[in-house]
Formats: structure tokens, C-alpha cells, sequence
């Protein structure tokens, strides 16, 4: 097997240095070897004659009995056989006190002892009320800078050291001292960022597991233990829990270079990880005994204690910020109902939603950018490797140009990327932006690794001058905060986009229906029109075969010129009724009616021409009223109404009277009021009136009745929003009222 000693460590393999098997211990103390079984004495450090007055010769191979009282045997037995070890124990070996150290490595029993002094005692009990006082100071704080400051107050006012720092790891193993008490004139290295490698991983486990070490004398010569290998095991003893095991070279080195004396560390252990060291320096070798040891332990748990709830009502807290801007930026979606304007447009918007400086979006065929973010060209093309690459909805990173080396370019914007993944398929991103790192770092000395010499043997760090250092191509990390509420966002922006497209269904699904509706209402329209000019159309068909008749009756050059003039008239009209059916077939079917300004008196003279005929035959007397002189609706229904009116009153007048029609216009309440009142035949309104504007329903003999005005006129009033009243006595006459909403001017 290997002897230790023969091995030459430095910074190139320091990293798998086998401390736990060192072989050496610092000389404030001794060491011995014990068998588990006879207790026999089988290793020892060379130093232990000048505490016991014994040669290693001497004691080497004898028992422990031979330098401990029987009492005290009997206590240590006790300890074995029960395997709690309540370290420091008080020791007397040859009538000299110790603080004894007792612990097992494999099958042996390591002793260790430091020299005990009677004012331990007294500091130990003037400590408790200090401590005490601490934990009351401790309970009262509640921000994490505040209570690594009281920590570093309270150990350096204990030890009376020259500079105690607390030191926080980061997720990478870098360090920052984050608090510091150093008396006046000594250098400080409060916010110094220090590497990884210089507690490498080896030496950050052994922090773990032993939690105090000091070195009382960094320049004191190291004391061997013999022999290296144990007789019995055949192998180095695994010192790894011991007090006094040496620090390696390259450690010592390290600390001679920063001007230390003596050093002290104190593990803080978080939830089983190390978070944390609470680090002393005295320029000067100092020894600390057992009990101020334990206190500064006591005072590294009491603030291991407190860290967790600290972080945890402080990431509570942040979280709490973001889930209500989170709330806000989804209210903002719903109310303007577009994602773009919801996330970029207003004072809280997609920077908000964590620590970023830049945010960029491409959805719908379009990109938003909001802060400092690349270009478009650049998120396109970014967007594209992130579709390719990304395996989850949700990506990041803190060193994006390493990654994706087109970023370089602009890794002073965004060298922190969290991409959140709208449309994989359409490749929908939205892209949130952390700068690269533009504070400097300041390092205790600069990190690379320093070759002197003619064997270019490395060395540690010569100086610690203060050395700035960019951290070229990183942000800061993106916090779980951060990530979990990214999470939440984007479930509730899907959820919003579910609603979205549920929404634009039910738009859609109602166009369907309006269209539906519009082509029903096309197609009973067009029936209308047919039956309009059906009905329209036969009257002045008869009139011309009525004046055809007259002719003939007198067949002399007056009457036949009055004939053709009033057939003349009569033609023209129906030409322009069939003019306005065309138009209108052409012009609404794909709208609603057009509203033309009615002349009503023109309109109503008209259809009297078209009438001239029967008006002649019955000999009726029309008379007209028309104070509302126009009104704006669809001309070709009002044509229709006034004619089906007139007709009706001229077909159904009474054979013992001249019909007399009153034709009358008003307006009311803002209500268009046209009546056509006569004083023909009249109806039971009792018997009929259910059935009075029924299709092909006719109450009187005529041979022109087809029960089809009536019906048309109320299809028409209807279809305009009005209503069409009738009062009727029999043998006395009937007067219909058209009431609508249009307005008469």
C-alpha cells in the first residue's frame, strides 16, 4: 500500500487528496491508536512525550490501563460499551488533565486530548450567558444579512479573533462573505467572491461530517504518527473525525498567502447541506479550547435554525408578489380579450412577471418585443432552436451563448433565457430575458492557477490582491419562484386561450346561426316579392282589360284616346313597380332593405292612377289627409300596403252607396300612423277577425278577391316592425290602421 507521505499534492490533484489518511496531527494535542477489543495502544503521534513524560517505544503495544486511573477506566468502558460519545470528556493521564476526544474509525478506537485548563470552566459558564443573550437577539431578527452580521459579532467577540466572516455557497460552490467583523487596520473581504476549487469537493464533504476545525498554528511543524501504517490493519488509520488532524499543504500554503496566523471554521449545515461556513482568521497563532469551540457550533446551528424559515417567508413573500402579478397580467387578457395587449401594453406586463429586463413573443404570425431583448430576426431565429431543442414546456438556462452559440451576439441582453412554450406546432413562444452579469465580481485574488518554480510545480495563490472579474456569458440563476410561477402562467394563459377559442366558436357558431336566419329570411322575402308583384301586377292587368271593355262599348276616336292615355299611364307605372322589384332582388339579397325617402302623396296618387278603372266604375270619392307628407322606409312596401288597402276599400264597397275612402298620414309619440278608412260592406270582427289576414281568406263575394292583400300587408307591416290594427262594423264600413316605428321625417 501507498504511504501518504511519499505522495506530492498540489492544485493539479489536490481534489483527491486522502486526508482522511494523512498520518500527521497538529502538536496542540496527541493522539492515540487504540485496539477496539484490548485497548492496546498500536498507534500514537510522536509528540505525546511532551504531555505524558513517555517515549512512543514506551507506549506503544501497552494497554490504556497503564496510563489512566481505574476510575477513569471505568468511566471510558462505560463510554464504549454504550458508544455515546459526549466529547469533550475530562481526562487525567498521569495526573495531568485533558479534554479527551473518543471516537472509532473501523475496528480501532481513536484518542485524542488537548491540554484542560481550570478557566475553561469559568469562560465555559460566562459563554452560556452569552450564548443565551444570542438566541434572544437571533429570535428577533428577520432578514438573513442581519443575523450573519450578529453571528460574526458574537464568535468574534468570543474568540477575540482579528476577522470572522460568514461565507455562503452558491448553486456552482462559489463562495461570497456575505457578513464580517474584523478589528480596526485588518483587511476586509466582506462581498469577495472566492472559487469553487478553493474548497474543493473533498474537503466540503469532510465539512459535513466534522463541523469545527482549527488551526491554532499554521506554521507549526507537524507531528507524525507512528507507526503510518497500524500493525494490525495492516493500513493508514482513518483519521477523518479527528481534532488535530493536519490540514494539507496546500491548504496551509493558501492561508499563509492571505498573512493568516491561525484559522477556525464552522460548518453551517442547512437541511443536511453544507450552506455555509462561519470562517476565522487571527493574524497571530491562537489556540481555542473545547468549550469556546462548542459555543461557536451552538451559534452555527441556532443560524442554521433560523435560515430556513427566513428563506422560506421570503420566497413566500416573492411568490406572493408574483402570483399576484401573475393574477393581474391574466385579468388583463380576459378584459381585452387579445393576449398581445393583455402581456405588452400595459404598465404591468411580462417583465413583470419575474426579475427579468426583456420579453419577446411570437404569436399569431407576430412578434412583440417590451425592454432590452435581441432583435426580431434574432428571437426568430432563437425561437426556431428552442422548438428544436427543447424537450419540455418550459426551458431555461443561465448561459444561453454556450448553449446556442448564435447568441453570442447578444448574450449583454439575454445570456438568461426562459422559454415557455404557447404552440410547439407553430412554433409560439414567449421568451423571458436576464442580462449578462455587468457587475464585477470581486475575487480574493485572481482564479487561475499559478505555476512557479523550475518543477512548474502549482501553487496556491501568491497574492490576494483584489482581482475584478467579469462573469463573461452568465445571468443570474432563474429562482425556483421564478420557474414555478412561469409554470402557473402558463397553464392559466392556455386556459385563456381554451376560453378564447371557446368564445370564438360560439361567435362563429352564432354568425352560422345569423346567416341561417339571414337566408330564411332572403327566401320568404323573395316569396313575398313574388307574390307582390302577382298581386301588384293583376290589378292594373284588369284595369287595362276593363278599359279595353269601355272601348269597345264606345268605340269613337274620344274614348279611344282617353283609353290609350290612361293605358299609357298605366303601363308606365307597371313598369316602374317591376323596375323597383328588380332593383330591389339585385340590391338586398345579401342585405337588409334599403330605406328610401316615401313622398307619401306622390306615392298614394300613384296607386290611385293604377285604381282609375274601378275608382271610375264605383264612382268612389277619395279623399286624402295626409299630414305625415313622408316617411323612410323600403318604397316597394309602402307601394304594396297603399295599394292593397285602396283595393280592398274599392272591391268591397256597398251596392246602395258611392264608396268614400279617407286616406289619412300622422305622426305620434314618434310613431308613423297611415289609415285607409271606407264606408263598404264591413266585417264581424266576432266571426272573422282571427282569421281576417289569413292566407287565401276572402269574406265577401268578388271575382277579383284571392284572400291575398290582407296577408301580404301584414307580412310587409311586420317585417318593418310596425302592426297593422282593423276596426270594422258591418254594413257600415272598415278602417285599417298601419302603425310603425320609422320615423316620418
Amino acid at each position: 500500500m501507498q504511504n501518504y507521505k511519499n505522495i506530492t499534492v498540489d492544485l493539479t490533484n489536490c481534489d483527491k487528496e486522502p486526508i482522511h489518511i494523512i498520518g500527521r496531527v497538529q502538536p496542540h494535542g496527541f493522539l492515540m491508536v487504540l485496539h477496539k477489543t484490548t485497548l492496546t495502544i498500536e498507534q500514537v503521534s510522536e509528540n505525546v512525550g511532551l504531555y505524558l513524560e513517555s517515549d512512543v517505544e514506551d507506549l506503544l503495544g501497552k494497554s490504556l490501563h497503564a496510563i489512566i486511573s481505574a476510575e477513569e477506566m471505568h468511566t471510558l468502558e462505560r463510554v464504549f460499551t454504550s458508544r455515546i460519545y459526549m466529547n469533550p470528556l475530562l481526562l487525567h493521564l498521569r495526573e495531568r488533565a485533558f479534554f479527551g476526544f473518543i471516537y472509532e474509525s473501523a475496528d480501532k478506537y481513536i484518542l485524542e486530548c488537548e491540554p484542560y485548563s481550570s478557566d475553561s470552566d469559568k469562560v465555559r459558564l460566562q459563554q452560556n450567558c452569552y450564548y443565551s443573550h444570542l438566541q434572544s437577539e437571533l429570535n428577533n431578527l428577520s432578514s438573513q444579512e442581519e443575523l450573519a452580521k450578529l453571528i460574526t459579532d458574537y464568535v468574534q467577540a468570543l474568540l477575540d479573533y482579528d476577522r470572522v466572516m460568514l461565507y455562503m455557497f452558491d448553486q456552482e460552490w462559489n463562495g461570497e462573505v456575505i457578513a464580517e467583523t474584523v478589528k480596526p487596520g485588518v483587511h476586509s473581504f466582506l462581498h469577495h467572491h472566492f472559487p469553487a476549487s478553493d474548497i474543493p469537493a473533498p474537503a466540503r464533504a469532510l465539512l459535513l461530517r466534522k463541523h469545527v476545525r482549527q488551526i491554532p498554528d499554521i506554521n507549526a511543524a507537524a507531528v507524525d504518527i507512528v507507526p503510518y501504517f497500524n500493525p494490525t490493519s495492516g493500513k493508514p488509520t482513518n483519521i477523518i473525525q479527528s481534532e488535530l488532524r493536519n490540514p494539507s499543504e496546500i491548504h496551509l500554503e493558501y492561508l499563509r498567502n492571505m498573512q493568516v496566523g491561525a484559522t477556525l471554521s464552522v460548518s453551517i449545515i442547512v437541511k443536511g447541506k453544507l450552506w455555509g461556513l462561519i470562517t476565522c482568521h487571527n493574524l497571530s497563532p491562537v489556540f481555542i479550547d473545547s468549550w469556546k469551540r462548542e459555543m461557536c457550533l451552538l451559534a452555527a446551528k441556532a443560524l442554521a435554525n433560523m435560515i430556513p424559515s427566513i428563506e422560506e417567508t421570503r420566497d413566500f413573500n416573492q411568490f406572493e408578489a408574483y402570483k399576484a402579478t401573475e393574477a393581474k397580467l391574466i385579468d388583463q387578457l380576459y378584459n381585452t380579450g387579445e393576449i398581445t395587449r393583455g402581456l405588452f401594453e400595459s404598465e404591468t406586463n411580462l417583465l413583470s412577471l419575474a426579475s427579468c429586463t426583456g420579453a419577446a413573443m411570437f404569436y399569431a404570425g407576430k412578434i412583440s418585443l417590451k425592454g432590452a431583448t435581441p432583435t426580431a430576426e434574432q428571437v426568430q431565429e432563437l425561437i426556431g432552436w428552442v422548438t428544436e431543442n427543447a424537450t419540455d414546456s418550459i426551458f431555461h438556462t443561465r448561459e444561453l451563448s454556450r448553449q446556442f452559440g448564435q447568441a453570442r451576439p447578444y448574450k449583454d441582453v439575454a445570456s438568461g433565457l426562459l422559454a415557455l412554450e404557447i404552440s410547439k406546432p407553430h412554433k409560439e413562444y414567449i421568451l423571458l430575458f436576464k442580462p449578462e452579469i455587468k457587475e464585477t465580481k470581486i475575487w480574493a485574488g485572481k482564479p487561475d492557477k499559478v505555476y512557479t518554480g523550475d518543477d512548474m510545480r502549482i501553487h496556491p495563490r501568491k497574492s490576494f490582491a483584489n482581482w475584478q472579474e467579469v462573469v463573461k456569458g452568465k445571468s443570474q440563476p432563474w429562482s425556483l419562484n421564478e420557474l414555478d410561477i412561469a409554470q402557473l402562467f402558463l397553464k392559466d394563459l392556455q386556459a385563456f386561450r381554451l376560453h378564447s377559442q371557446a368564445a370564438s366558436l360560439q361567435r362563429l357558431n352564432t354568425e352560422l346561426q345569423e346567416t341561417t336566419d339571414d337566408l330564411k329570411q332572403k327566401n320568404a322575402r323573395l316569396e313575398d316579392f313574388a307574390q307582390i308583384i302577382a298581386h301588384n301586377l293583376r290589378s292594373p292587368m284588369n284595369n287595362i282589360r276593363g278599359l279595353y271593355e269601355l272601348y269597345q262599348i264606345t268605340p269613337d276616336e274620344e274614348t279611344c284616346g282617353e283609353v290609350m292615355d290612361r293605358v299609357n299611364t298605366m303601363a308606365g307605372n307597371m313598369l316602374d313597380t317591376i323596375q323597383d322589384l328588380y332593383d330591389i332582388l339585385h340590391t338586398t339579397l345579401n342585405q337588409n332593405l334599403a330605406q328610401d325617402e316615401v313622398l307619401l302623396e306622390e306615392l298614394v296618387k300613384k296607386e290611385i292612377q293604377n285604381l282609375t278603372a274601378v275608382i271610375a266604375a264605383t264612382e268612389a270619392d277619395i279623399k286624402l289627409e295626409l299630414q305625415a307628407p313622408k316617411l323612410y322606409i323600403p318604397k316597394v312596401y309602402m307601394e304594396s300596403i297603399v295599394h292593397n288597402l285602396l283595393s280592398n276599400a274599392l272591391k268591397y264597397s256597398a251596392a246602395d252607396r258611392k264608396p268614400v275612402i279617407q286616406v289619412k298620414s300622422s305622426t305620434e309619440n314618434g310613431l308613423f300612423i297611415f289609415s285607409v278608412e271606407d264606408n263598404g260592406l264591413g266585417l264581424d270582427l266576432e266571426k272573422v277577425g282571427s282569421k281576417l289576414f289569413g292566407l287565401y281568406k276572402t269574406f265577401h263575394v268578388n271575382k277579383d278577391s284571392k284572400g291575398l292583400g290582407l296577408y301580404l300587408t301584414k307580412l310587409q307591416v311586420e317585417s318593418l316592425g310596425g302592426s297593422i290594427l282593423v276596426n270594422s262594423t258591418v254594413d257600415a264600413g272598415t278602417k285599417f290602421t298601419v302603425i310603425l316605428g320609422t320615423p316620418a321625417n
